[in-house]
């Protein structure tokens, strides 16, 4: 973290980091809300954390959404280390680390735009009106992945903020505050889960396969211990570490 970016409230200083730090995929989520509600946007705005939205026998959590009087915008927090390689069409895209490793991940264009299509039911928005932001970690190179276009951003999260400005900069107003409070009510319920219902979110997402839902298994590889697709060969999913998924 940068001294530049706390003094300038666009992120936490140490003690609200070590406060809220409970592993890193939850933290990146933190990061990006921190950086969206630290008196850092100008305009009529609320932000939701954690929204678990059904599909089919599970639920499919979007991390973060902001209603803005300029536009919908999901966020989705990918707090990922190494180099990044994909496609925008591809189904899974790659994590390099150190020694060559390689992990697989949904391909978070993807993974978003399946949360889009849900809020759509939802808001009875088109789904034009949603403006999707994948945000990695500043831990990460971002090293062959697709160019933004008008509604996809793929952004690194030191240069989030300075992006989203410019958009909501050259945009127009869109909705009232009346209709930004009707859209939070209709939300609202699906941010009021039970520790229950969280955690099996929390045990699905770590023991199902995130392409195909079917079990994970460790394996052995050359690098030593990962998890994997049950169903390879037919699906070659992969990751090193559960905590990440």
């Amino acid at each position: 973290m940068g001294l530049w970016e706390i003094l300038k409230g666009e992120q936490p200083g140490l003690i609200k980091t070590i406060l809220n730090y409970e592993n890193v995929g939850q933290f990146g989520e933190f990061l990006i809300e921190f950086a969206l509600t630290n008196n850092n946007l100008s305009g009529d705005f609320v932000v939701f954390k954690n929204i678990y939205i059904p599909a089919g026998n599970k639920t499919s959590e979007i991390d973060l959404l902001m209603l803005h009087e300029k536009g919908i915008f999901v966020f989705e927090s990918k707090n990922y280390s190494g180099w990044i390689f994909g496609g925008a069409d591809q189904l899974t895209w790659t994590q390099v680390l150190p020694q060559g490793i390689k992990n697989k991940f949904y391909n978070p264009i993807r993974q978003n735009r399946t949360h889009i299509n849900a809020l759509v039911e939802i808001l009875g928005k088109p789904a034009s009106a949603f403006i999707s932001y994948i945000v990695f970690s500043e831990r990460c190179t971002l090293k062959q992945v697709p160019d933004d276009v008008e509604n996809t951003i793929i952004v690194r999260r030191p240069d989030m903020l300075k992006k989203l400005r410019l958009q909501l900069k050259g945009g127009l107003i869109k909705y009232t505050q009346d209709e930004i409070q009707t859209m939070s009510r209709i939300l609202k319920p699906f941010t009021n889960k039970s520790t229950v219902e969280k955690q099996q979110h929390i045990e699905d997402i770590k023991t199902k396969c995130p392409i195909c839902g079917n079990k994970l298994v460790l394996r052995k590889g050359k690098y030593g211990q990962f998890w994997g697709c049950s169903a390879y060969p037919k699906c070659k999913f992969t990751h090193s570490d559960k905590n990440e998924l």
